[in-house]
């Protein structure tokens, strides 16, 4: 084995030393690490070490475990902030709409209302047209409620007082299902299916929706059309780093 391949071996260690880390299980040992990247503890311990000196590693002197250190925060915050919600999103957005041929939005929460960040607009004749920046309650709608729900306690409260449209029952049964719909609630004889995009913090960012003529999404292929609409809000989860 040459220099220049020892060097990528070493560096696809310490990726795979990273990626030992998980949601529940934040802290590890030396023992623990060895083992999950399966190499010798001696070896484990020089690249550990590195990573130590380099803050990408941080060691609790107590407990003699392993935590990702400061650096992967910061690389972590300008990855996000390089990430435009949009620009992931869109593929998946074209590719639901070529499947159904049915508006699809993506809408964030700015300020106590959502807004339109991205659309894909149906070609049908009988469509319901929807504009970026256009701009709603959270209250009411499919891709209001999705972005309701997921807010804090006391801003939920805050609109719910407001404008008790849905209840915090409800948001509780949104969230374990993962998706809700809206018949007619805004426009009569429009539905609308909508779904979270979590991104790599598992922060609720955006909902994405897909509506359009409510005699379109009657009959046998309404589960159909909540299932692609679950799959694609999750695809652009994946893509914003969420795993």
């Amino acid at each position: 084995m040459n220099e220049k391949d020892g060097s990528v071996r070493a560096v696809e260690r310490a990726l795979d030393i990273l990626d030992s880390f998980a949601p529940g299980q934040l802290e590890l040992s030396l023992t623990d690490l060895s083992k999950r990247i399966n190499l010798a503890m001696s070896t484990t311990s020089r690249l550990v070490s590195t990573m130590e000196k380099r803050s990408f590693l941080t060691r609790n002197d107590d407990t003699q475990r392993y935590s990702l250190g400061p650096r992967i925060a910061q690389i972590g915050a300008l990855g996000l902030s390089s990430f435009d919600i949009r620009r992931v999103a869109l593929p998946f957005m074209r590719e639901l709409n070529r499947i159904y041929d049915e508006g699809v939005s993506l809408y964030a929460v700015q300020d106590e209302e959502r807004v339109c960040i991205e659309r894909v607009e149906s070609t049908k004749p009988l469509r319901r047209v929807i504009n970026v920046g256009d701009r709603h309650l959270l209250t009411r709608g499919a891709a209001g409620r999705v972005l309701l729900a997921y807010l804090p306690q006391d801003r939920r409260s805050e609109l719910l007082a407001r404008d008790p449209f849905t209840t915090e029952e409800a948001l509780a049964e949104l969230r374990q299902r993962g998706f809700t719909v809206s018949l007619g609630e805004r426009e009569e004889g429009v539905t609308s299916i909508a779904a979270p995009v979590q991104d790599a913090r598992r922060e609720v960012v955006a909902a994405l929706a897909m509506s359009g003529p409510s005699v379109r999404f009657e009959g046998p292929g309404f589960d159909d059309k909540i299932a692609k609409v679950k799959k694609c809000a999750d695809q652009i989860a994946e893509a914003l780093g969420l795993k």
